[in-house]
């Protein structure tokens, strides 16, 4: 059963919602981290390493790419800005990238960053 997203987008990017404005149902069972920016909605699933772009207003997928750059890293998070979008992902031991793509899916390079 798909997990359920619950999104507070009303004037979220101020801080000012109070209230559930819509729920959506997730386009996996394990997102671990979604993003936000110039009305696009992203989530990225930790099991599958794919990438959803998604329509805020009920959830389609619009879009969605494969983030698996090498198979012992799991991804962690997800941020969107300026038209990149970035993965982390983790080995679970001891060390950890953030990856950079494009939104069309194009791998653009990687950050080392210390884990464990």
């Amino acid at each position: 059963m798909k997990r359920v997203l619950v999104l507070v987008l009303a004037l979220a990017a101020v801080g000012a919602a109070k209230s559930v404005v819509l729920t959506l149902d997730a386009p996996c069972n394990n997102v671990c981290g979604l993003g936000w920016e110039d009305g696009k909605l992203w989530a990225v699933d930790e099991v599958s390493d794919m990438v959803y772009q998604l329509d805020p207003t009920n959830g389609d997928i619009l879009s969605s790419f494969d983030a698996s750059i090498s198979s012992s890293y799991d991804a962690t998070g997800l941020a969107v800005e300026n038209g990149y979008v970035y993965v982390g992902a983790w080995n679970g031991y001891t060390s950890a990238y953030v990856y950079k793509f494009n939104e069309s899916g194009g791998y653009l390079g990687a950050t080392y960053m210390c884990g464990g």
